[in-house]
């Protein structure tokens, strides 16, 4: 992929405020709460045993009415994998825009989300963000080194991708690595943003690398 700025751990792009680096530390803050309920509810599945559910999709608002789906395609492989990526994602949505039919491919998703399992996908988290207002993150567990190429290749992640300049201004696509089993607390240590820039004629794309 050929970027038109790479950039180290503390540079700054005056003229695309998006890629400031202090937006990537607060959405891996988020990322961070969004792992520590993964786990919270994790430990009660271990602690069930056999009566613990094999797959689960949750959807249920926050104490603040905010949003929340959980997809977990395998619950014990989600609590017995280790070393495993954090894909993050958060976008500033388009006003006057219907974003239902990103709803709907989320849907589609879910429903298709069990195939991947054995492909390595361990949970999809998505959650309403109190700011910006319609805005959500994403965060999405893989228990291999790098995101499986099946999801890539899925039709509708692909259709997905095909329609985000005409619902957000710009991306912020973080990748991290979360060392030990999420029952251990580890934390997700961020390894580089991917910036998709969509308000210009063609598409911007920057990088930042966070390590080596």
């Amino acid at each position: 992929m050929d970027y038109q700025a790479v950039l180290g751990p503390d540079e700054r792009l005056s003229e695309r405020p998006f890629t400031d680096p202090d937006l990537t530390a607060r959405e891996v803050d988020v990322m961070g709460a969004m792992l520590e309920d993964e786990a919270d509810r994790a430990r009660a599945w271990a602690q069930a045993g056999e009566d613990a559910p094999e797959t689960v999709v949750i959807r249920e608002p926050d104490q603040e009415g905010h949003r929340h789906l959980l997809v977990v395609p395998d619950t014990r492989a989600l609590v017995e994998s280790a070393d495993f990526t954090a894909i993050g994602f958060f976008g500033r949505p388009r006003e006057g825009v219907d974003h239902s039919v990103l709803f709907g491919l989320e849907d589609e998703l879910v429903e298709r989300m069990g195939g991947y399992a054995q492909a390595g996908l361990l949970s999809y988290y998505d959650v309403e963000l109190v700011a910006p207002k319609g805005a959500y993150g994403n965060l999405i567990l893989f228990a291999a080194s790098d995101v499986p190429p099946e999801w890539y290749r899925d039709e509708v992640h692909r259709r997905a991708v095909q329609l985000s300049p005409r619902h957000y201004h710009e991306v912020r696509l973080h990748k991290g690595t979360v060392p030990g089993r999420l029952l251990d607390g580890g934390s997700i240590h961020v390894e580089r943003t991917k910036y998709f820039d969509f308000s210009g004629d063609g598409v911007w794309q920057g990088l930042r690398r966070f390590e080596d």
